[in-house]
């Protein structure tokens, strides 16, 4: 088996772990970050298995994959009480960084380039996975659903 399938099952097996993990024990924010990884990796996959020219440093199509990522995570950490999308927002700009940067460094080797992508999507999937693993299994209902509306309307109530 070659070092690159190796490496793309090792990756998709973590992928497919850790969202599992996020859905079943999640709450609605894991819910969405698990949705947000599972997408955007199968849809880039399925455009680079299509094209290999999808490979190379700022294809306009993946950046706008991970543009979406990145702005996914941002709506997450502004719009639900838990940390850990800022950390996920915040790989996936360097994930975005990386790839603007691949453009314009053309010099730099396709596995650099590459290598560069996936240590900020483990990354990611290490916030989702650790934000995951932090929230009580007997968590209330509000805390569960992560909404900063209802955090803040709970507390009005229990005050």
């Amino acid at each position: 088996m070659s070092l690159g399938i190796f490496l793309a099952l090792l990756f998709n097996s973590t992928l497919v772990g850790i969202c599992s993990f996020a859905f079943f024990r999640g709450g609605r924010p894991e819910r969405c970050g698990a949705a947000i990884n599972v997408v955007a990796s199968m849809v880039s996959s399925v455009l680079r298995l299509n094209d290999v020219a999808r490979l190379a440093p700022a294809d306009v199509i993946i950046m706008s994959i991970d543009f979406g990522v990145a702005l996914g995570f941002y709506w997450l950490g502004i719009t639900t009480t838990r940390f850990w999308p800022i950390w996920a927002a915040g790989f996936a700009l360097g994930d975005l960084f990386m790839s603007a940067l691949g453009a314009l460094l053309p010099g730099i080797p396709l596995f650099a380039y590459h290598t560069g992508l996936g240590i900020y999507a483990y990354l990611a999937l290490g916030a989702l996975a650790l934000g995951t693993f932090r929230l009580p299994r007997d968590a209330e209902p509000y805390i569960r659903n992560g909404s900063r509306r209802l955090w803040v309307q709970h507390l009005k109530e229990t005050t």
